[in-house]
């Protein structure tokens, strides 16, 4: 459609971390055997989309989901930092159950305000600005295409949520992502804005998308 550029937030595929409920931030897990088949049903069905550009967190969890869809829509991978995950510092790798019990600043973090801190990490505000970025820059370099992006449940949830005029709290309304679930934003230009009558520049098209 002429005016719009469609963006596909794609979460990377299942870790050993995810199943026994660690906190990853930036730690470098890649994909289990159960996430690899997860990349290798979700890639056609992403590709099937014909996406101009697959753009890639760079750990490798996202990396080896971004290089099956790329592969299979005949693009290459280009990696951006920005992409990453959230920095959880002190958190990392550590249980969240067991964080929920038996230390109150987790619990708190849940909860907080957009400009909070994790300890040693980063606030969910700080995501947000991230991730836009690399959003308005996908629009700005592809208009009119469609681009994916592959990163990771907190990073891509708390965007789209910032994104769509909400914050941290609206965030945790939309409910976490499945591993390989995707996101489809729409951004109009401000000839198909006025042409509508929207103010905002995004329409959100699609959440937690699954091949199943």
């Amino acid at each position: 459609m002429s005016g719009r550029t469609r963006l596909v937030l794609v979460r990377h595929g299942r870790t050993s971390y995810n199943v026994q409920g660690r906190l990853q931030g930036r730690l470098d897990i890649d994909l289990d055997e159960v996430g690899r088949r997860q990349v290798a049903a979700t890639a056609p069905v992403i590709a099937a989309m014909e996406p101009a550009a697959v753009l890639s967190s760079p750990l490798q969890r996202a990396r080896h989901t971004a290089e099956a869809i790329a592969s299979a829509a005949g693009v290459s991978v280009r990696e951006d930092g920005r992409l990453v995950e959230i920095d959880v510092g002190v958190w990392s790798g550590e249980k969240a159950s067991q964080l929920r019990r038996n230390d109150p600043t987790y619990a708190a973090g849940m909860t907080a305000r957009d400009d909070y801190v994790r300890p040693g990490g980063e606030s969910a505000g700080e995501v947000a600005e991230r991730i836009i970025a690399v959003c308005a820059d996908a629009v700005g370099e592809h208009a009119g295409q469609t681009v994916v992006l592959v990163s990771h449940g907190f990073a891509l949830r708390t965007a789209a949520a910032y994104l769509m005029g909400g914050d941290y709290a609206a965030s945790r309304q939309f409910g976490g992502l499945a591993n390989c679930g995707w996101i489809v934003l729409d951004h109009l230009d401000a000839e198909e804005r006025q042409r509508r009558g929207f103010t905002s520049p995004w329409r959100l098209m699609a959440y937690n998308a699954t091949v199943s």
